[in-house]
């Protein structure tokens, strides 16, 4: 998405310490999360981008190291993603290939809005959320921070999903559900 935009030059990825002088994706792996403060000479852009497995921890770290390093963290939108001009874009966060947001939606800071989602008006998204492939947040749904909305899900129209809730692949979401809930509950185990 980042090359399809042509907003940015990719100067270089973070990786895994074995990666570290390879090139992925054509690009070099310049270090690991360690090395970041040292690489990181002006300000400049950077995204997080790993996923949301069960916990949002890593990203959430992450995205507050390259704060903390008065790093910008741009919005990135896929040009084959429809986000409404009414819609609310944190900075940090990522709208992924044939994603949908509607007017009056707010997305918070560092979210992943995954490939076909969709968050219809008047949801809200709070801070460092994954809503994942092919997901329906229905309208006025509020999802609290650091919570997961595995693919294929839905979510009924004016539901609460408290904070770091875990919802699995496929799964109906038709009440409020409270802080830390995972449905189904072995998914939390």
């Amino acid at each position: 998405m980042i090359e399809q935009n042509e907003r940015f030059n990719v100067t270089g990825l973070i990786g895994l310490a074995d990666e570290v002088g390879t090139d992925i994706l054509g690009y070099p792996v310049l270090g690991t999360d360690e090395d970041l403060p040292s690489l990181i000479k002006n300000r400049i852009s950077a995204i997080v981008s790993i996923g949301q497995i069960k916990t949002p921890e890593q990203r959430i770290r992450l995205f507050q190291l390259l704060k903390e390093n008065d790093c910008e963290l741009p919005v990135i939108i896929s040009p084959r993603a429809y986000v409404s001009k009414h819609a609310v874009i944190g900075e940090g966060s990522i709208i992924m290939h044939g994603a949908i947001v509607n007017a009056g939606a707010v997305i918070g800071r560092n979210c992943i809005v995954n490939s076909h989602a969709l968050v219809e008006h008047d949801s809200v998204i709070a801070d460092h959320c994954h809503i994942s492939t092919m997901s329906a947040i229905n309208s006025t749904v509020h999802v609290g921070t650091g919570s997961f909305i595995g693919s294929g899900s839905t979510v009924r129209q004016n539901t609460k999903i408290g904070e770091y809730c875990l919802i699995g692949m496929g799964q109906r979401v038709i009440k409020d559900c409270d802080d830390h809930t995972c449905i189904p509950p072995k998914k939390c185990r």
